[in-house]
């Protein structure tokens, strides 16, 4: 056989010489990007579900009790502070969001058992939401007792692909599904509901007194006049002076950054997404390594050869480097492809946000060049150590 050098596709052929092998590689890489795939989709699942609700709420500004770190949690403010927002001229309205999860138990209409669901309020004659679906339906709301159901809520709530007209239980009371809207899940809630804050006051609150209940404020949305928008940082200081300190003012991306450093920083779920993406990367980084040694194991003779007519190590490191490369890039498709069918498969069936967006393809395809890379410097120092002399 004549050499030529860096002309001849030798990392390639080395490649397919066993086929049985690479058929080995393709699966144990794939496998590993559908992990490093799966890990970062939960972890960017958990973000963007969490702060779903905030990013689809229409204000300016949002107020909340002081006392409230993350939006699952029940701390409330009296409304009289949204009263007093309204005497700044620039704010064009205040509007209440109430919510509600301990108290809003769920009947599924086919097996009769109760679930935890979150219940969301608002004024139906204020448009409070950007969710299309929500502001076409909200007039429905005026009824006493009707509400709107997400789409995506769990299966556990019984409800159907089309469940208007569907009649069953929330908190002990009958109550009459009317419309739909497309909200989504989180790592707290499994399901929504939208209702006006009349039917709210009727389901959670104090038997006798119910609208006593709307007197207690979850969050606050601000709108401000359009012409007033340009001063915003400036308004939102004069309402933090006007208001007592029982209560902060935030804007939108403040409010969605605080729920995200709460899931991030408070609870270990971030964590433990991040360690499965290491532990798929590390088991990536074994199989390839082991492949690339076998290979290299079983063609000593070979690379003995080419070290003795003079090849020097710059070469022998490009031709390990070239099968790395060639690895990842033929691992990564399959594992790609495999992800992309579970994303979609675990979307429709948790109604968490599971989006694989082209940063993120590209995150892992980088992630899985650095594995096989590594992995295959690991394994050239069986070549760069090689001593013909030894073989022959």
């Amino acid at each position: 056989m004549e050499w030529k050098g860096a002309t001849t596709p030798l990392a390639l052929c080395n490649l397919l010489h066993d086929r049985k092998r690479l058929l080995v590689a393709v699966v144990g890489i794939g496998f590993a990007v559908l992990l490093m795939c799966m890990q970062i989709g939960f972890y960017n699942a958990m973000l963007d579900s969490t702060v779903e609700l905030l990013r689809e709420l229409d204000a300016d500004l949002v107020i909340q009790s002081r006392g409230r770190y993350n939006v699952s949690l029940l701390e409330r403010f009296p409304r009289a502070r949204l009263t007093q927002a309204m005497s700044l001229p620039e704010i064009k309205s205040a509007t209440p969001i109430y919510i509600e999860t301990l108290l809003a138990q769920w009947k599924n209409p086919d097996s009769g058992r109760l679930q935890p669901i979150r219940a969301l309020a608002f004024p139906p004659q204020t448009p409070v939401m950007l969710l299309p679906d929500v502001r076409r339906q909200q007039h429905l709301l005026h009824h006493p007792l009707q509400l709107l159901t997400d789409r995506k809520s769990k299966i556990e709530y019984g409800l159907s692909d089309n469940p208007i007209g569907l009649k069953t239980e929330l908190a002990e009371q009958a109550v009459e599904v009317v419309g739909t809207f497309s909200l989504g899940t989180d790592f707290a809630n499994d399901g929504n509901v939208l209702m006006s804050d009349r039917t709210f006051a009727m389901l959670f609150g104090p038997q006798g007194s119910g609208m006593a209940r709307l007197e207690q404020v979850d969050l606050g949305l601000i709108k401000l006049h359009p012409a007033a928008r340009a001063k915003l940082a400036v308004i939102r200081w004069n309402l933090e002076q006007l208001l007592p300190d029982d209560v902060v003012v935030l804007t939108k991306a403040e409010i969605m950054t605080a729920e995200r450093n709460f899931w991030l920083r408070a609870t270990p779920i971030g964590f433990v997404f991040q360690l499965g993406t290491l532990m798929g990367f590390l088991v990536g980084m074994i199989i390839c390594y082991q492949i690339l040694y076998s290979d290299i194991d079983d063609h000593l003779r070979e690379f003995a050869t080419l070290k003795a007519i003079g090849y020097r190590k710059i070469y022998f490191i490009g031709l390990v480097l070239q099968q790395s490369l060639m690895l990842s890039l033929i691992g990564f498709l399959p594992g790609l492809l495999a992800s992309m069918w579970l994303y979609e498969r675990l979307a429709q069936q948790t109604g968490l946000l599971m989006f694989l967006t082209w940063e993120r393809a590209i995150l892992v395809l980088i992630l899985t060049m650095v594995m096989c890379i590594l992995s295959g410097c690991l394994a050239m120092r069986r070549v760069l150590n090689l001593d013909p002399a030894e073989l022959f």
